[in-house]
Formats: C-alpha cells, structure tokens, sequence
C-alpha cells in the first residue's frame, strides 16, 4: 500500500498522509491509531520528494518556512486535543466530514 501511495502523491504534489490517512481509515484503523501512523509515515516521503523540486527551482523558500511553522503547530495542537479524549467516533465523523467538504469544493471548482 505505501509504494502505489508515494508514488501518487508524488506526481500529484501532494503528501503521501493525503491518501495515507483515508485508506488507513478504510482498512478499520481506529482515527487515533491512523493518525500516529500517517505523522511518523509520511516524514521521509514528504522530505524524499523534496529533493527534485530544490533542484528545478520549483519552491517558494518564504511560503514553504511559513506554511512549515504554521503547520507545525496546527498539527502539534491537533494531536494535543486529540489526546483529551476525543471519541473514536468523533473523529471519524469529522474526517468524514472533512472528506465531504473537500469532494463538494473540488467538485464545484471543477464545475464553475
């Protein structure tokens, strides 16, 4: 499963966690459990395909510290309050829901 995600995400531009986390969630991964798994799974992938963007120039240095630093937090403040027993259940409903919005916006983007 990794391999073929990688590899999407690379030729998509997007990090591996983009399709790692849903199909975790598939495979009956309780949220908590998949979300542990994609933070630490997706770290070398992301900085792995890095690489060919430095060398074509293809990076904005500015935006990428300031997207990095402001991820960073978002992501050490969700996994805090993740940790304050949130419901497996919640959260699935949430990332459901969170897949829903995204389907509705690409959908009317594509459309409109």
């Amino acid at each position: 499963m990794a391999i073929p995600i990688s590899i999407l995400a690379g030729l998509l531009g997007v990090g591996p966690g983009f399709l790692l986390m849903p199909s975790l969630i598939l495979l009956n991964y309780e949220p908590k459990k998949a979300a542990g798994i994609n933070a630490f799974a997706v770290t070398p992938p992301s900085f792995s395909s890095l690489i060919p963007h430095l060398g074509h120039a293809n990076l904005d240095l500015t935006l990428t510290i300031t997207l990095t630093v402001i991820g960073s937090l978002g992501a050490f403040l969700g996994a805090r309050l993740t940790s304050l027993h949130i419901p497996s259940s919640t959260l699935k409903k949430l990332f459901g829901l969170l897949i829903v919005i995204m389907t509705a916006y690409k959908l009317y983007s594509m459309l409109f």
